[in-house]
């Protein structure tokens, strides 16, 4: 009986995961942000400024993080020189910087400006009040159990993929 109901939850996570990656795939969530906060980016300016840190006491990525453009390349796994060009854009509309790096002054590093801290933050808010309003009527035991849960799975998810990868086999 056990087996079945272990077997039934699988089947549902699978279900979901599939409705999550239509989501996810269309973005929907990030471009609701972006028309709603800042329609003068494309999607991929908002992954951007997600991994760039922003200036001390923003929220992202550690202030004392140093991402260069090929650390934007590889997060986003997009070509170098596309990376470049996104970068240069944002950097032109004032929401990106670039700094010299601490360790290596011959490298630049990228960090966000208080317009780009102010952006990023807005979108957060939006995406933060979406998520508030689908999990409204959930009871704070519910809404806490899941966010453990989902973290929990995403990061045991994240680490089999990478075991897959590094054992030279092709992650699904």
């Amino acid at each position: 009986m056990q087996d079945t109901s272990r077997t039934e939850g699988i089947a549902r996570i699978s279900t979901a995961m599939g409705r999550m990656r239509t989501l996810i795939r269309r973005r929907i969530i990030g471009r609701l942000a972006l028309q709603n906060v800042a329609p003068m980016l494309d999607i991929s300016d908002l992954d951007a400024l997600g991994l760039v840190p922003g200036q001390p006491g923003s929220k992202g990525p550690d202030p004392s993080a140093e991402v260069s453009v090929g650390d934007i390349a590889r997060q986003l796994r997009i070509d170098p020189s596309r990376a470049s060009r996104l970068v240069a854009e944002l950097v032109r509309q004032g929401f990106l910087i670039r700094e010299v790096a601490q360790e290596d002054a011959r490298r630049a590093v990228l960090r966000r400006t208080k317009s780009g801290d102010r952006i990023f933050a807005e979108i957060q808010r939006v995406k933060h009040e979406l998520i508030r309003e689908v999990v409204s009527d959930w009871a704070e035991p519910r809404l806490t159990a899941f966010a453990e849960d989902f973290d929990r799975f995403a990061e045991a998810l994240e680490a089999q993929l990478s075991r897959q990868n590094s054992d030279g086999r092709k992650a699904t």
